[in-house]
């Protein structure tokens, strides 16, 4: 009894803490989606946009997919396979329950080998019949129409084959058909079949071999070499707005093209993150979806064709919800979820958006919208999700620029490393600290120059009464001259050849330069370094200065010393050391005006920074025609021979270094063998 009374005790308890302290259970996705920062350049791993949800495939339908090659997702979210192998095009509803089938009864319709669908919004269909070598037409209830075999014109070359394998229509009846193997664009044909031009072709790309052989062979000559023609196109999709999208696969630019009525490509023949693409799908949003026949990744990229983010995993060998074999076609529909078809899996796989997928897309569609405002609340939710991503930060900080809150806008845009927006920003803060306190720092400016005037003379006059001690004396001279080289390097160096510098004060020349690098690193003003200054190398930084100068100075005297140059190598050192003079005098005003300059002042302080190694690299040659008692044209051949020194010293000392990391692994697997075994 009272273990049965115990029972409905516990039992209760355990249904009611189940109810309000449900469990989570969460599978690990078989990929991770990637967030890519154009601004910065870094790649992050961040929650899912899309998930699977499902796939159609296995036991779906009576007759099974085979090699599907092409989707197409109709305005009532329809979806229509090219069932290829089975010479059919199928069709599902918008839950992926089969409906029926098209082209595989008998009569003119039959289908053989189909590669492309196309529906129009009346709900004709219009399928890419890659083994009739011909694009028939269905009306909507798959009934056969008519057909459309090679127009006859002749602005067609000659051997020219029609074997279509993709096809769009535009609300005018006009057929953009992706010819395969034909490099001269899609084929544009008008309702009636007639041939009325090629559309969209891509650009030849020359390397530097052919441009070498167009400028030095002859005519006859180019006649045997191959052709080199335009890449492709491997595919096409029609946007809402009547512009088509076609993919085209390797090639390094316009992968991917925005084609308008009059073929003028909106994305300006740019250059996308992948070039073997297989497949592209654009939203309602006017997001891009491309697909990677290389890594099987879907990357999003914006109405710009920059990209977002990217996901997925292609593993030939794998049988797994999430995984690619063999993508050959991409569709979204009105759900924003993507349909993916595999050829090798003989599937569809479905993907559907994630609550984070959706706030983080739709943040940034209003972002590029400008409705910034809107955008904000979406933005909160994102950053407290994932508070890595720049993208939030930067669209709140435009928020807090409308809002005229300046100071705080620059601090999210500095999170997000935006230059612009940060300029922006700063420009206002600065015109309203100059309204405020002009009058008062202009008084507080004269009030400085007069008392550093007025310190400069007592200090003067304090060291013309002391009596200074040789060592104290000796330094102050060395400064002097370091200042005298500035204005008059000829003079300059002739003096330093007749003194033996200090090396404490060469050291202390080195160190301080050293140490303006590492300010103008980290002190530099925000738009002149907007990126992480944590992911900075220092070491490297510091090497990047010191080591051309070290080169410099050997090569220098080697060369010399072969060439019949007179200067000693103490010499050659502490004049190169001096040479670096106006690293010095000009860095220091740079740091200081990128503090206070906006990006359409930048030329300002780029301006200075040019002059700056101008400077320097005039000063290594008059030192070298001083130290060395050179005229001009002696000097000239000097400097560029050790010029070619340190190129072979450097490119000796990494061939060096990469045999002694060999050798030292080689060492080390030796050492871990024998420790196995003994």
């Amino acid at each position: 009894m009272k273990l049965r009374s115990y029972y409905k005790l516990v039992i209760p308890l355990l249904l009611l803490t189940s109810i309000l302290f449900p469990l989570t259970v969460s599978a690990k996705l078989s990929y991770k989606t990637w967030f890519v920062d154009e601004t910065t350049g870094r790649v992050l791993n961040i929650q899912a946009l899309y998930v699977p949800k499902g796939t159609i495939g296995y036991g779906d339908i009576d007759i099974p997919i085979q090699g599907p090659s092409d989707l197409y997702i109709g305005k009532d979210d329809q979806v229509y396979l090219a069932d290829t192998n089975n010479n059919r095009i199928v069709v599902f509803n918008a839950d992926g329950q089969f409906m029926r089938s098209i082209g595989d009864a008998e009569g003119k319709g039959v289908l053989n080998s189909p590669e492309g669908v196309f529906v129009t919004d009346e709900g004709v269909i219009f399928v890419a019949d890659t083994g009739n070598k011909r694009i028939a037409v269905f009306d909507q209830e798959g009934h056969y129409e008519r057909g459309y075999e090679k127009p006859e014109s002749s602005l067609l070359p000659g051997d020219y084959h029609f074997v279509p394998s993709k096809i769009v229509v535009d609300k005018r009846g006009v057929m953009y058909v992706v010819v395969k193997n034909s490099y001269q664009g899609l084929l544009r044909m008008n309702e009636a079949g007639q041939f009325t031009g090629f559309f969209g072709s891509n650009k030849t790309e020359l390397s530097l071999l052919t441009r070498f052989k167009n400028k030095i062979l002859n005519q006859k000559q180019l006649e045997k070499e191959v052709a080199n023609r335009p890449g492709a196109i491997e595919n096409v999709t029609q946007a809402d707005n009547g512009f088509l999208l076609t993919t085209s696969s390797g090639i390094s630019k316009g992968q991917i093209k925005k084609l308008n009525a009059g073929g003028k490509d909106a994305f300006l023949n740019k250059s996308f993150v992948e070039d073997q693409l297989i497949d592209t799908a654009i939203d309602s949003d006017n997001f891009l979806y491309c697909m990677s026949g290389q890594w099987g990744e879907i990357t999003v990229y914006d109405p710009y064709g920059n990209v977002l983010a990217f996901f997925g995993k292609l593993d030939k060998g794998a049988s797994q919800q999430g995984v690619f074999n063999y993508p050959t076609s991409l569709a979204i529909n009105s759900k924003k979820e993507i349909w993916v078809a595999d050829s090798s899996l003989n599937l569809i796989q479905i993907y559907s958006r994630t609550t984070f997928g959706e706030a983080f897309l739709h943040a940034t569609k209003l972002y590029i919208e400008g409705s910034y405002e809107e955008s904000k609340a979406y933005w909160d939710v994102i950053v407290k999700q994932n508070g890595m991503l720049d993208l939030p930060y930067k669209g709140i900080g435009e928020v807090l620029l409308q809002e005229k809150s300046y100071g705080e806008a620059m601090q999210y845009f500095q999170e997000s490393y935006d230059a612009e927006g940060y300029s922006e920003s700063f420009w206002s803060v600065r015109e309203e600290w100059i309204r405020n306190h002009f009058v008062n720092a202009s008084f507080l400016f004269i009030v400085l120059i007069v008392l550093l005037r007025w310190m400069y003379k007592r200090y003067r006059v304090r060291m013309r009464n002391r009596v200074q001690s040789p060592a104290l004396a000796k330094y102050l001279q060395e400064i002097k001259d370091f200042w005298f080289v500035m204005l008059h390097p000829y003079e300059g160096f002739y003096r330093l050849k007749e003194r033996k510098i200090s090396l404490l004060m060469l050291a202390a020349i080195i160190l301080f330069v050293i140490g303006l690098r590492l300010l103008s690193i980290y002190g530099m003003g925000f738009i002149f370094h907007p990126y992480d200054l944590g992911r900075v190398n220092v070491l490297l930084e510091v090497c990047l200065l010191i080591v051309p100068w070290a080169t410099w100075s050997i090569s220098n005297y080697l060369v010399s010393t072969v060439k019949g140059g007179e200067g000693r190598f103490r010499e050659v050192l502490q004049a190169s050391t001096y040479a670096l003079v106006p690293y010095v005098v000009l860095m220091t005003p740079a740091i200081l005006l990128s503090n206070l300059v906006v990006l359409e002042e930048r030329i300002i302080v780029d301006a200075l920074i040019y002059v700056m190694w101008i400077w320097i690299a005039v000063n290594f040659f008059i030192m070298t025609q001083v130290i060395h008692n050179f005229d001009f044209l002696e000097a000239g051949k000097n400097v560029g021979i050790t010029i070619v020194t340190i190129s072979v010293i450097w490119i000796f000392t990494i061939i060096l270094s990469a045999l002694s990391y060999n050798l030292f692994d080689f060492i080390k697997q030796i050492y871990r063998e024998v420790t196995i075994y003994v």
